[in-house]
């Protein structure tokens, strides 16, 4: 009970009750419920599937998910959906149908934490029980709003079923602790069944000013080589055709433990069979500069996309110091010249951040010369919002209208951009998974170059 950090009710938890059963690793198709249900619901024999919601039954309580944010925390919410079902729970597509609504939450920006936060005091005012999850709870469990819900913790998500039972009995329970890595073989419910999210570790190595993913998931911890090589092939065997590799920082893993993402990759690459596809998830530029060699060696692999994500945040020295990045403009101008030297049609994408606390005009310029410069496939381009409890919350900001401005005079410069066109013409070889178009009209595939 050490690592509970707060708990209101009456009864104590009774942890061993629930843990002491090992959960299968390939979760049940999760079941959906209607709103409404029909004369004809009722409970099967054959199946052993109960269909009447029962409130004082555990495992028999309807469940909304609802997750915000990076691939890390979809493979979190994968993972709690996953373990929720193998105990029997269900999960529906209406709120309003379901007992409990789970919220995994991001702090990256405002507007998606207000959106969460809007969502969990709905929740309590339609009496609904409700469970948070995510950064937003564990960077700052004491937020308006979350008194009164109870919280599962980034590095608790195997202990989802405990947070679940204990709340739907009218309990507030609140694991938080930071100590320990989730297995990486729980059972797993995948948003898309033929991609595996695999997360390599959590946290990092950084202390960017304006981040408030740091203060969620804290310092770098790695998965070893050995699990992670492991979960890829039980997922292979269940059929997944696309791996995705996700971290905070994929070029810092495994520092802590005395390993590298190069050996990584070499020995996932020795078990990935003809047919499944490696997608290496974001790096930061100065974990990977001692690397750029091998890592172009891995993107030229004819089982991983050539596609990396490395954000810039801004072309200016000044700025890039002010946020404390930890490399210079012209270090990313290293690893961007020499891994699109080295892989032949690399998708090279990055994130800017417009208008960032002593930001001026002739460090924005920068910024445009750089993007201009590199003219990448893919660019995130956000506008600087200062986090609650950040180093860069207290610095002066640059008017509202002038990071407006910025921000839709770099849209413009993207948009001229056509980094495709080459490929009229071609014939290309494309993986396909189950991944549909926004319009759900069509089939999406990617080439090598995930695109």
């Amino acid at each position: 009970m050490d690592d509970i950090e707060d708990m209101i009710g009456e009864e104590e938890l009774d942890r061993a009750a629930v843990t002491s059963v090992r959960a299968p690793m390939v979760a049940p198709k999760p079941r959906f419920q209607d709103a409404k249900p029909t004369a004809s619901s009722s409970t099967s024999s054959s199946s052993g599937d109960c269909e009447t919601t029962e409130p004082s039954v555990p495992g028999t309580q309807l469940i909304w998910l609802k997750t915000y944010g990076c691939s890390h925390n979809v493979s979190d919410s994968e993972y709690m959906q996953g373990v929720l079902a193998s105990y029997g729970y269900r999960f529906t597509q209406d709120p309003d149908a379901a007992q409990l609504w789970l919220l995994n939450s991001c702090t990256v920006k405002d507007p998606s934490q207000a959106a969460f936060m809007h969502l969990a005091v709905k929740g309590r005012k339609q009496n609904k029980a409700v469970v948070v999850a995510g950064c937003v709870p564990q960077a700052d469990r004491h937020l308006k709003g979350l008194e009164d819900v109870s919280i599962v913790g980034i590095q608790q998500v195997d202990r989802v079923v405990e947070v679940v039972e204990e709340t739907l009995k009218g309990h507030t329970v609140r694991l938080l602790s930071k100590n320990r890595l989730p297995e990486l073989d729980l059972p797993k419910i995948r948003k898309n069944p033929m991609v595996e999210i695999i997360p390599l570790s959590t946290g990092c190595l950084g202390a960017c000013t304006y981040c408030k993913t740091r203060h969620a998931r804290g310092k770098l911890g790695s998965y070893t080589p050995e699990a992670i090589v492991s979960r890829a092939q039980t997922v292979i065997n269940e059929g997944v055709t696309e791996i995705w590799l996700s971290s905070e920082d994929t070029g810092a893993y495994g520092i802590d433990i005395g390993t590298d993402l190069p050996t990584l990759l070499r020995k996932l690459l020795e078990v990935v069979p003809e047919g499944v596809m490696l997608r290496v998830g974001m790096t930061n530029p100065p974990y990977i500069l001692d690397h750029l060699d091998a890592v172009a060696e891995a993107l030229n692999h004819d089982r991983v996309y050539a596609f990396l994500h490395v954000p810039v945040q801004s072309g200016s020295d000044d700025v890039l110091l002010a946020m404390n990045r930890e490399y210079t403009a012209a270090e990313f101008r290293r690893v961007a010249d020499e891994l699109l030297a080295k892989v032949p049609d690399l998708t090279l994408a990055t994130d800017i951040i417009c208008g960032f606390p002593t930001e001026a005009e002739e460090h924005f310029d920068e910024t445009m010369e750089l993007v201009e410069k590199y003219r990448f496939h893919i660019m995130n381009i956000s506008q600087f919002y200062p986090r609650p409890g950040t180093p860069a919350a207290k610095m002066k900001r640059v008017p509202t209208q002038v990071v407006k401005n910025r921000s839709r005079k770099l849209t413009k410069l993207f948009e001229t951009f056509e980094p495709y066109t080459h490929h009229v013409g071609t014939t290309q070889k494309v993986w396909v998974n189950t991944e549909v178009s926004d319009d759900k009209k069509y089939t999406v595939a990617h080439t090598k170059n995930y695109t």
